[in-house]
């Protein structure tokens, strides 16, 4: 599997884990959008159904690209470190 699969698959996991974990956290990303467009004041709350299901699906969207952006930086931040090491060897490909 590749790289970005596996971080897109983790974006998918932190979501879940937003939704159904005791925690705020994993929907930060989701929590600030909706802050920056809603503001305090109003919410997605009163637009009609169709227009809420839009916002949703949006947040979603956000919330697992964001963590999986943020797996993948990672995991390039951790091959480069590993790598200047000197222990790491990378598997080549024949």
């Amino acid at each position: 599997m590749s790289r970005g699969f596996l971080c897109a698959l983790s974006g998918i996991a932190l979501t879940i884990f937003s939704w159904y974990g005791p925690w705020g956290w994993p929907a930060w990303p989701a929590f600030a959008v909706l802050h920056l467009v809603f503001g305090t004041g109003g919410g997605y709350h009163e637009l009609p159904p169709a227009g809420r299901g839009a916002v949703i699906v949006a947040l979603l969207v956000i919330n697992v690209t964001a963590w999986a952006i943020a797996c993948y930086g990672l995991w390039a931040a951790l091959r480069r470190l590993l790598h200047r090491g000197g222990w790491y060897e990378p598997r080549r490909r024949t």
